[in-house]
């Protein structure tokens, strides 16, 4: 609000444009909303001969983010930059939608509920931690559109279930972070269609990323490593999975159950029990089928899936599977049932077992992607 004295029969200027017309009052006052960044104010007025004094000028700067810094111990919050709110929570409790909570490096022993759509965004993933330890349940729930999450390491610390939640929700980004020590999931999501990219997700107890009925969107270049499930999708979900690492998880790289549909392309899915495990579908059929190469759902294929114990890609129903334009370790293409060459190649097996089963491998690559 900005507001001052006047010149009876005078009016009011604000950078070049009348906001307060010509009057017999001496006060005025004028509700002005400040942009984002640097304002350069200049009030001037004006009196009924056209007679204009000298401008006022002010430059505000305004920052409407919202900063949290455990370290701040001065007994003073106000969530500016120079009195930053020393918990997370207070910082999403103040800070408006479509804005962010910039929070420094540091360990914030805290479960969160992000119930508006902003920018999450931590110091770095290496220097800024939010410990679950103590809690149960979700870490982290978000309740809003359009949120983004970025720069943590998000350590439930053996203690909550899962390291991030969400149902239902549109427009989520999570990238850039450490998601790990979930006693179920790292990430947990369905009905949505998130983009999660550029982390690393490790230590989960069950899965690291767990994609319900509904769940879609893109699943790209993240570490996934040393969960029992690298990433487990059920229901009819149908995500992007491409160009990630997915390696050394203790029972499946990939895990495909009822009428999941990902597009599996450009991944490493090395030394798992299981590379890709397809399991029982509820509903079969060429379009509800995994693509994890030259399938409907437009994978071109170029895994790299290798040195998984049991199997490269296991098909447990009785219908086929495409998983062309793949790796397997060996120029000669895959195991396979009933393939006299077996025991002179080093590749991963493509298995089915299941009356009908198929998998179609063939053109493979003959060189790793």
């Amino acid at each position: 609000m900005l507001s001052g004295n006047k010149e009876a029969s005078s009016s009011i200027w604000l950078n070049g444009t009348v906001v307060i017309s010509l009057n017999l009052s001496t006060d005025w006052s004028y509700s002005y909303n400040l942009s984002e960044g640097t304002n350069n104010i200049s009030v001037t007025s004006c009196d009924a001969a056209g007679n204009q004094s000298s401008a006022v000028t002010a430059i505000i700067e305004y920052d409407p983010n919202t900063y949290v810094d455990a370290g701040n111990a001065s007994g003073t919050e106000d969530g500016t930059e120079t009195h930053p709110f020393n918990t997370i929570a207070e910082g999403i409790v103040t800070v408006p939608p479509g804005k962010s909570v910039i929070v420094a490096a540091g360990t914030y022993n805290e479960k969160l509920i992000i119930n508006k759509g902003i920018v999450l965004q931590g110091a770095g993933k290496e220097s800024t931690f939010i410990n679950g330890l103590g809690y149960a349940g979700n870490l982290i729930t978000i309740e809003a559109d359009n949120v983004t999450i970025s720069g943590f390491t998000i350590d439930g610390n053996n203690s909550t279930s899962v390291g991030i939640y969400f149902n239902n929700y549109s427009f989520i980004s999570i990238n850039n972070n450490i998601i790990q020590n979930n006693t179920s999931y790292g990430i947990n999501y369905s009905n949505s269609s998130p983009t999660i990219e550029n982390n690393n997700i490790k230590n989960n107890n069950y899965s690291g990323i767990e994609i319900a009925t509904g769940g879609a969107g893109i699943i790209k270049n993240n570490s996934i490593v040393s969960n029992q499930y690298g990433i487990r999708t059920c229901g009819n979900s149908s995500s992007e999975i491409t160009r990630n690492d997915i390696s050394n998880n203790s029972n499946t790289g990939i895990y495909c159950r009822e009428s999941a549909t990902p597009i599996i392309s450009y991944n490493t899915i090395n030394n798992n029990s299981y590379g890709v495990l397809i399991d029982y579908n509820l509903t079969w059929g060429a379009l509800v089928n995994p693509d994890i190469g030259g399938g409907e759902g437009g994978s071109v294929g170029k895994n790299n899936i290798t040195g998984n114990s049991i199997h490269g890609v296991s098909n447990e129903t009785p219908h086929t599977i495409k998983a062309l334009y793949n790796w397997w370790g060996d120029a000669a293409g895959p195991k396979y049932p009933r393939n006299p060459n077996n025991t002179t190649i080093s590749s991963d097996w493509a298995y089915w077992s299941a009356t009908g089963g198929d998998i179609g491998f063939y053109p493979w690559l003959s060189a790793a992607p």
